[in-house]
């Protein structure tokens, strides 16, 4: 009969090896689990270059695809191939930055419901809404007045107001402001003035330091009639 000492060796010794056996079949079925991981990412990854050399050899058949959705005003389905050239790094491909801003225009103008409600960060997060915030151009808007409207000399100052904006920040407070009969108005968001009687183009400029953007409205000023004269304050 084995002695207490010996039967507790045998314990230690079936222990271990149920230990060890466990532990075997953990490593063995983890290694085969990466393995099989490993399979999977290059599987995956395989088909994703598969899928982005079958883009890009078909690239001018995607693009001409865009055009057309971009000249028939579906910017949605535009939007869904502009983000495959992003994703493909094909962002700047023949004129698709250009498509890019001014389909950014369309729904910035669309979602704000026209100009003078623009504020800067409705305006970062409508472009980044569209994968195109790598696009470092310049965009100028006048808030007042608008374009056509109407002033008589009693009307003065006269309120400029602009933003000019980019992904990069607000850069309104540089905007220039000039008048193609008085020249040069003033610098800044929002300049009062007092204009010569005719029809001014009113242009306003702004650069975020790299892109240039501008924007033109056209006013009237005229001098008040005679009859008018007396309602007018002093």
């Amino acid at each position: 009969m084995p002695s207490k000492k010996t039967r507790y060796s045998i314990q230690i010794i079936v222990i271990l090896a149920i230990f060890f056996f466990v532990l075997f079949n953990l490593v063995f079925k983890l290694i085969i689990d990466l393995r099989s991981e490993s399979i999977q990412r290059k599987a995956v990854q395989h088909e994703k270059d598969r899928i982005k050399q079958e883009f890009i050899a078909k690239i001018d058949d995607q693009y001409n695809r865009l055009l057309k959705l971009y000249e028939a005003k579906e910017y949605d389905k535009a939007i869904e191939i502009i983000k495959v050239f992003n994703k493909y790094e094909k962002a700047d491909y023949k004129n698709l930055s250009e498509i890019k801003k001014q389909i950014r225009l369309f729904y910035l103008k669309k979602k704000l419901e026209f100009i003078p409600k623009i504020h800067l960060n409705e305006y970062m997060k409508l472009s980044k809404d569209i994968d195109i915030e790598e696009d470092d151009s310049t965009e100028v808007f006048i808030r007042t007045p608008r374009y056509g409207q109407y002033f008589y000399t009693s009307d003065f100052p006269i309120l400029l107001e602009g933003v000019a904006l980019s992904v990069a920040g607000d850069f309104s407070d540089g905007i220039i402001w000039t008048s193609d009969i008085d020249g040069e108005l003033g610098k800044g968001k929002k300049i009062a003035v007092r204009l010569s009687i005719g029809e001014h183009q009113i242009t306003a400029a702004g650069t975020n330091g790299v892109t240039k953007g501008r924007m033109i409205t056209r006013v009237f000023i005229e001098k008040e009639p005679d009859f008018l004269k007396k309602y007018i304050k002093k």
